[in-house]
């Protein structure tokens, strides 16, 4: 459906905004393996706003990459913030609705050539020396030529920047017509990168739901600050409804993370009992420790000290949560899901 941008309904939620955490800009390997597509995608979207040069270029410069990857690593490692679990464990953004990304290569040709009649007859091989060579090297395969309008579906398990690609066998091969990504619609889910004027990343994680074929009309984001330090900001987060603002829903539950990134201690901690009804206890923590508890979407929704007493939870509405202990140091115990029954 066609929407009006001036029928948005927009709200903006001012959590209370957590202090600067120390984190790492080491990037897990676990990270790398997720999002390598992503950090492609933000990199590409980024040399193009920025009209930089590298964007004709085929293959993503890995500088353009390696700032916007520390800076993801540090929300990453910063696992003393329950809005992590929410982005990489629960409800598992990526950057897909507006990525620059795709392996999929739509090539249109002059009708009757040599290119058109190879790839009609299933060849991948053309002939033509320089558009061989590339599609060698870069590993595409011809996946199909659609003969009615003189265009070969190619497919690659490369990332590439595949604008330049395009732009480069249209000027080298006069048979190419044009190349282009071969995108996916009704994709969901995004994020949004800048550099802010103190230097600082900032990043958007996008959680989009509801009527995603043509653009999604609910969609909830967390907002980050990473400093030069690998610091990291949890700034609020925005909720929008097209129709009304909804609450979140299901999460997706992917687990990137080890929920339980926990401290050494003489005794495993115990929490009990879960699910909850009315009160929770916790056992085989240091003196001094702090608990945090957080809903799914990351409100906080009780804070205090461990003492000998029970946690009462009983105010609280039926849902899950994320209980943190934290010691004395500052450095995270647990992080355990709670179920409220």
């Amino acid at each position: 459906m066609q929407k009006s941008i001036f029928l948005a309904i927009a709200l903006f939620l001012s959590f209370s905004l957590t202090a600067q955490i120390s984190s790492s800009c080491n990037i897990p390997e676990e990270l790398q393996d997720a999002y390598e597509r992503d950090v492609q995608s933000i990199a590409l979207k980024r040399m193009q706003t920025l009209n930089s040069p590298d964007f004709s270029k085929i293959e993503i410069p890995q500088e353009w990459q390696d700032t916007i990857f520390e800076g993801l690593a540090a929300i990453y490692n910063a696992n003393v913030l329950p809005q992590r679990d929410s982005v990489f464990n629960l409800y598992c953004i990526h950057d897909v609705s507006n990525s620059l990304i795709s392996t999929g290569f739509l090539v249109g040709v002059t009708d009757g050539s040599e290119i058109a009649n190879a790839w009609d007859s299933g060849n991948i091989l053309t002939g033509n020396t320089y558009l061989d060579s590339l599609l060698s090297f870069y590993n595409f395969q011809l996946t199909g030529y659609i003969s009615s309008i003189n265009v070969g579906v190619l497919q690659t398990d490369k990332i590439l920047n595949l604008y330049a690609l395009g732009n480069d066998l249209t000027a080298n091969v006069p048979d190419v017509q044009y190349g282009e990504p071969d995108f996916l619609i009704g994709g969901a889910g995004r994020i949004n990168y800048e550099i802010d004027a103190d230097g600082n990343q900032r990043y958007g994680f996008r959680f989009e739901w509801n009527d995603c074929f043509d653009g999604c009309d609910n969609s909830y984001t967390w907002n980050y600050r990473v400093k030069s330090d690998c610091s990291v900001e949890f700034l609020g987060v925005e909720e929008f409804g097209f129709f009304g603002v909804e609450p979140l829903p299901e999460p997706i539950n992917c687990m990137l993370t080890d929920v339980e990134d926990e401290l050494e201690v003489k005794q495993e901690v115990s929490i009990f009992p879960n699910p909850i009804s009315d009160r929770i206890f916790v056992r085989n923590v240091p003196i001094q420790t702090q608990w945090q508890l957080f809903s799914a979407n990351g409100a906080l929704a009780g804070s205090g000290q461990i003492n000998p007493s029970a946690i009462d939870l009983s105010h609280l509405p039926k849902g899950m949560y994320f209980l943190q202990l934290i010691a004395a140091n500052g450095h995270l115990i647990t992080s355990k899901k709670l179920i409220k029954q």
